[in-house]
């Protein structure tokens, strides 16, 4: 009962930056908006805004997995640090395929080294995600070999739920330009309670795509859907 408060994280900046864009009277107009746009005071709340939506959007996935609330904002250090690693070294190795992309290459020499890139980066993706939903079954070796198809699919389902999401998200903002005052502050509380839902649609579709059991060998069942118990236990993987 208490899990949409998780969208709270998402839901207050958001509705605090537009209580400013409203303040500045971004919406009277749309060439006011675009004046406005890079004003310190909407961007001061759109930086907490965006951390806010990152935070909310991994919570749902971590709530997924975890079912708790206290479980979900209590994340132990260890799954930190494998949070946090798996970042550091997922940026440092594609780091270096990125900047040789940008050198000019031949596209016979850039291509494979694109795709290299983007193998290690969807491997590092689920890694990080199966790391923080506390997911043993997702480890290191396994996200670069046996889960790279798992890895397609979680990218698949993030881009299906951010992309219609973001859509809906800035056309309500072209809608409010030039209404009513009124108007407006109904369509912006609207727009909060969007930005909350589109987190949780996001964070979901994390979950899902780390738990999809897709490998080479085609789709598998989680050992965790086959006994419970071992969800956050190391023994069976």
């Amino acid at each position: 009962m208490t899990a949409p408060l998780i969208l709270g994280i998402a839901v207050l900046p958001e509705f605090m930056q537009h209580v400013a864009e409203i303040h500045l009277g971004m919406f009277d107009s749309a060439g006011r908006f675009r004046a406005l746009a890079n004003d310190p005071l909407r961007w001061g709340f759109g930086y907490v805004k965006l951390v806010g939506f990152m935070i909310a959007m991994l919570a749902v996935a971590r709530f997924w997995s975890v079912r708790s609330i206290p479980r979900t904002l209590l994340v132990p250090p260890a799954t930190l640090l494998r949070v946090a690693a798996g970042l550091i070294i997922g940026f440092a190795v594609a780091w270096p395929f990125a900047w040789l992309g940008k050198q000019g290459l031949s596209p016979v020499i850039n291509i494979p080294l694109q795709i290299v890139s983007a193998v290690i980066q969807g491997g590092g993706l689920i890694y990080v995600i199966g790391a923080l939903v506390e997911d043993v079954f997702v480890t290191p070796k396994r996200a670069m070999t046996s889960l790279l198809p798992a890895a397609i699919m979680l990218s698949v389902l993030i881009a299906v739920a951010f992309a219609p999401s973001q859509a809906l998200h800035m056309a309500n903002h072209k809608l409010a330009l030039g209404r009513a005052l009124p108007i407006v502050w109904m369509l912006m509380l609207f727009d909060a309670l969007w930005v909350g839902l589109f987190a949780a649609l996001v964070g979901s579709a994390m979950f899902v795509g780390v738990r999809t059991g897709l490998t080479w060998r085609g789709w598998t069942v989680h050992p965790s859907d086959l006994n419970p118990s071992n969800v956050h236990t190391p023994e069976g993987a």
